[in-house]
């Protein structure tokens, strides 16, 4: 606590801190998440404004420890630097490694301290020129998101800190410029105790990975805003309520301003005007405006009418002229519950959603306005009406097209804290959660695409909920939360689950409700996983939740495929069976004590072995032999050489000891000592079973023996080098194995340490070469095939059925002798005559009779026609 005293009140101060030298005073201490920062606010960019996207100069480093201690100051010499794109997940660009985990971290995990031996961290410098223009303006530095903690300066000066990955970070850098050319540094750490609510199911990756602004703006600004369209009873005319927040950063002489705002249809056409009446800024600080103006019976936004309107605000001085604008797009519409059913414009709403990370094969996290668009329009093509940003707020363009295209969304705040859900009952995370769930409440409540809010996923069921909603309402008091929790409800939501039930449980636990049980209504924020062939049962679920309006309907797990585009990278086999084999993950060929060698740093590294009958091992012998060079995290797991946990294989336990084991009817283990000086040091290591005895070689000397007998038994796990494929999936949280490895045989019969005749090996790999046979799309270390579609977009096969079972329009054929038929409008603003509708009457395949039939009926009852 003392270093924490002593940090913040150094910044206060104005005085110099030198984070690097304090660096895990800052991301280990759960009391510091951000420093020196503008408070959150709407997105808005004014017109002074410079995009410091594009190539930065960029070092990397597996620790904090290896970034130069002075890369941060403006005459150091970066020249022999890489160049990196921003934004860019770094992991993309070749630094570090790309690690898919579902619950657990990459690494044991001990709130809120991170691994000091291991913590990926990369430096960023770049250099801009600060317009003439911006003289006497306050210039403000925004990254829109960075992963995980990160440390700023300008001109070699400290001036903030940030932790969130998802989160906006925005600072005042006005002190710290100079006219002409200014420098960025920036040193972002992976893993910060932030870290422990960002545990969400998908690439852990790193880096600066979306926009980089600088942009200036008046010594007094239009700062924030908040547009409550109220509707009246009837849902026809509106009560627009504008919050406007004025923030004046300067000491000097006071002055009076109004602020005006106008309204403005898709024509540009005035429909409302406000404004205030003059007030005075004296202080430094901020000013709170509410201003209220009578709509007539605006358009309603929907995602069947995503009508929008300009809102145009202007900071005015006393005489009149402008002296700060800002604009955004708003929507009319109003959520309320009533009794157990959640309403929109006074109809009760039916979402059926998809689970969407921000995603990409070639990019990672970071997302481009063309990938956005493409995947909204095969929402909309597919009959879903909703997102759920699974598990932290999106990109701000995300829900500027969502209003755009009229998709609802389900903000969800960015915690999830599943490796340690404990966490949501610890005090000392709780600013934390309340900072990140205000910080996405602040920038998105604007956007009338936002449906509801979550306050997260599975991160536990603790206090820590309760405060993340709490905290959330208070900014914004209009919209309903959920909480993606594993439990079936939480005491603070508005809106409960439950996850993944049978459409029978969900029938009689929630549709079937006695009236004195609890009487939200529930959506299922995940229902329905399409992992692998997953994906049936959709016309049972939406039969449930058409019958019983208190069902709101789900979101699907999930949407896009998380595959990357990786390499296939074979390395041969010089046994006689030229088995297949792979270098996987960041594996690369190095110098070895002869020819080349395979390094693996134990972050998702190994060598995939194609389970081809030879190496399906059943034999009363065998033979592991292989050249190790052992390094500092080899003691976390070293998996050498495997089939499995139980079949065979060479595996370190610890510092001081080697396992061979086998499985003869039951599990063998020979355990021996290692030696004194084993890592950072070439061995030999080989295991041999000649049928009655298992024995250990470590250089040439046998290490220990054990009496063992009968045929070994076959496992359905591949070979893996450097990785165990049975215990080491998507909840790995040790380092595989730490190692250089080189001149690996399987052999199925016992040879004794000396020459090894590869024409008698089930497998021998020297690593000599590596060749490239394509690309593949890898799912890391263990990740299921998650996705409705591929990576690429390419639709897989369920969507079809996804369309077809909450289809707009059902029509069922009554009679055909005079053309009877019933029309169900699943719409629920919409008439049926919005679309163009052909009719076919069908004999087995042939048609004979076909038209087209303009459908007048309104959502959302039956209809006869």
């Amino acid at each position: 606590m003392a270093a924490f005293l002593w940090v913040v009140s150094l910044a206060g101060t104005g005085q110099q801190v030198n984070y690097l030298e304090n660096l895990y005073d800052f991301i280990e201490n759960t009391d510091v998440f951000e420093l020196n920062q503008e408070e959150g606010r709407a997105w808005f960019l004014p017109e002074k404004k410079l995009s410091l996207n594009g190539d930065w100069k960029f070092f990397w480093s597996d620790t904090p420890e290896g970034i130069p201690t002075d890369f941060y100051r403006e005459n150091f010499n970066d020249k022999k630097w890489s160049v990196i794109p921003v934004p860019s997940n770094w992991e993309m660009e070749g630094y570090g490694d790309k690690l898919f985990r579902n619950v657990t971290s990459p690494f044991k995990p001990n709130p809120p301290f991170v691994p000091r031996e291991y913590n990926p961290t990369g430096a960023y410098r770049k250099t801009f020129t600060l317009p003439d223009a911006w003289k006497g303006d306050q210039v403000f530095l925004r990254l829109e998101k960075v992963a995980s903690a990160s440390f700023v300066w300008v001109n070699g000066q400290e001036v903030g800190y940030n932790e969130g990955a998802q989160e906006p970070a925005e600072y005042n850098i006005t002190p710290y410029l100079k006219p002409g050319k200014n420098l960025i540094a920036v040193h972002v750490v992976k893993y910060s105790d932030g870290y422990y609510l960002e545990g969400q199911d998908y690439w852990r990756l790193a880096g600066i990975f979306d926009d980089v602004w600088v942009y200036a703006t008046p010594s007094a600004r239009l700062f924030d805003w908040f547009a409550v369209t109220d509707l009246d009873a009837s849902y026809t005319d509106a009560t627009l309520q504008l919050q406007m927040d004025v923030k004046k950063y300067t000491t000097d002489a006071p002055s009076s301003y109004r602020v005006k705002a106008q309204v403005l249809d898709a024509g540009q056409k005035q429909v409302a005007a406000l404004e205030s009446e003059l007030f005075t800024l004296e202080e430094p600080g901020r000013k709170q405006l509410h201003l209220s103006e009578q709509i007539r019976n605006p358009k309603k936004w929907t995602s069947e009418t995503p009508d929008l309107y300009t809102l145009r605000m202007q900071l005015l001085t006393a005489d009149g002229t402008v002296y700060d604008e800002a604009h955004t797009r708003i929507g009319f519409n109003k959520t309320e519950i009533i009794g157990s059913v959640f309403y929109l414009n006074g109809v009760p709403l039916k979402v059926n959603a998809q689970n969407s990370h921000m995603q990409h094969p070639e990019w990672g996290h970071r997302m481009k306005e063309e990938v956005i668009r493409k995947d909204f329009e095969i929402l909309k093509q597919f009959n879903f009406n909703a997102v759920r940003t699974s598990h932290y707020p999106p990109v701000h363009r995300y829900l500027e097209l969502a209003d755009e295209y009229g998709l609802f969304v389900i903000d969800e705040a960015g915690v999830e804290a599943h490796a340690t859900e404990y966490v949501s009952d610890m005090p000392e995370f709780t600013a934390m959660y309340r900072e990140r769930v205000r910080q996405m409440v602040l920038r998105d409540r604007n956007h009338p695409s936002i449906l509801f809010w979550s306050a997260g996923n599975e991160s536990g069921e603790g206090f820590n909920i309760a405060e993340v909603i709490d905290e959330g309402r208070k900014y914004d008091p209009t919209r309903y939360w959920m909480y993606g929790g594993n439990a079936f409800a939480h005491p603070a939501e508005d809106i409960i689950g439950p996850r993944y039930p049978t459409p029978m449980e969900l029938e009689r636990q929630v549709g079937i409700s006695p009236d004195s049980a609890d009487l939200r209504p529930s959506f299922m924020d995940e229902y329905l996983s399409v992992a692998g062939n997953g994906g049936g049962g959709m016309d049972d679920y939406w039969r449930v939740i058409y019958a019983h309006p208190r069902l709101m309907g789900g979101a699907i797990w999930d949407f896009v495929s998380p595959g990357l585009t990786e390499k296939i990278r074979r390395t041969p086999d010089s046994s006689p069976f030229k088995t297949p084999a792979h270098l996987m993950g960041n594996a690369r060929l190095v110098k070895g004590p002869s020819g080349n060698a395979v390094d693996l740093n134990g972050q998702d590294q190994w060598i995939e072995i194609y389970r081809q009958p030879n190496v399906e091992i059943e034999s009363d012998q065998l033979t592991l032999t292989m050249q190790v060079y052992p390094r500092k995290l080899i003691s976390s797991s070293g998996s050498f050489l495997t089939k499995g946990n139980y079949q065979l294989g060479l595996q370190q336990q610890g510092k001081d000891s080697l396992d061979f084991y086998l499985y003869t009817g039951k599990r063998h283990i020979l355990r021996v000592p290692l030696p004194e000086e084993w890592e950072n040091k070439w061995h030999h290591l080989s295991g041999v079973y000649d049928g009655k005895e298992m024995s250990v070689w470590i250089d040439g000397t046998q290490a220990g023996s054990l009496p063992v007998s009968g045929t070994i038994k076959n496992f359905p796990f591949p070979v893996n080098i450097g990785r165990n494929a049975e215990i080491h999936g998507q909840e790995t949280n040790v380092y595989i194995c730490d190692a250089i490895i080189d001149q690996v045989g399987i052999f199925t019969e016992a040879i004794l340490p000396g020459s090894y005749p590869k024409e008698k090996a089930a497998l021998w790999l020297d690593f000599e070469t590596e060749t490239e046979e394509g690309t593949f799309y890898s799912y890391g270390i263990g990740a299921r095939t998650y996705g409705s579609i591929w990576p690429d977009r390419t639709v897989q096969p369920e969507m079809w059925q996804f369309k077809k079972s909450v289809q707009p329009l059902s029509v069922t054929l009554l009679d055909a002798e005079i053309g009877l038929i019933e029309v169900w409008n699943r719409n629920h603003f919409l008439d049926a005559s919005h679309y163009r509708t052909r009719w076919f009457l069908e004999a087995d395949g042939e048609i004979l009779q076909e038209g087209e039939i303009r459908l007048p009926v309104a959502p959302p009852e039956p209809s006869t026609v």
